[in-house]
């Protein structure tokens, strides 16, 4: 399974294509979130690992194990981080499957992602990246993005032109 180390690497590697792909698209908004999403899998299963030397396969699996209200979680999150990281995880499912972020709504029309919900995504991916740098010394690129539904927004990891 792969290391803390390896997973630092992807995550650096999908922010490198997130800013590539953002350059020459000012659209494909559903693939801007899918990609914010799998550099956020990618920081989880580095802190998983690092911390309790455990590898998930599974997307429920990891949900358990940074679940604020897992008592004998020893890689729980805060209730904040958990929060960003499940509706990162919400997006990315509305713009794979065109189904509302909201998992309680079962309306059967379809959803398409917008530049807004990228907006969303960057803003839960940027605290999940402050958290990596914080907790383990790690340091990311800044990530130059275009879309204007981040202009004014405070970001740490991410530059918007």
């Amino acid at each position: 399974m792969a290391s803390f180390d390896e997973h630092i690497n992807q995550a650096q590697s999908n922010l490198s294509f997130l800013d590539s792909i953002n350059k020459s698209n000012d659209s494909f908004w559903d693939w801007h979130v899918t990609v914010s999403f799998y550099t956020a899998v990618h920081l989880i299963n580095a802190h998983i690992a690092k911390k309790s030397n455990q590898h998930y396969r599974s997307h429920e699996l990891v949900n358990n194990a940074i679940n604020p209200f897992n008592s004998i979680s020893t890689t729980k999150f805060s209730e904040e981080l958990y929060t960003s990281y499940m509706k990162l995880q919400n997006l990315s499912r509305r713009a794979r499957y065109l189904c509302h972020d909201d998992p309680k709504n079962r309306d059967i029309k379809a959803f398409l992602t917008y530049d807004k919900h990228f907006s969303k995504a960057i803003i839960h991916l940027d605290k999940i990246i402050n958290y990596m740098v914080a907790e383990y010394s790690v340091n990311f690129t800044i990530t130059n993005l275009s879309c204007i539904e981040l202009k004014n927004k405070s970001l740490s990891n991410f530059k918007v032109a």
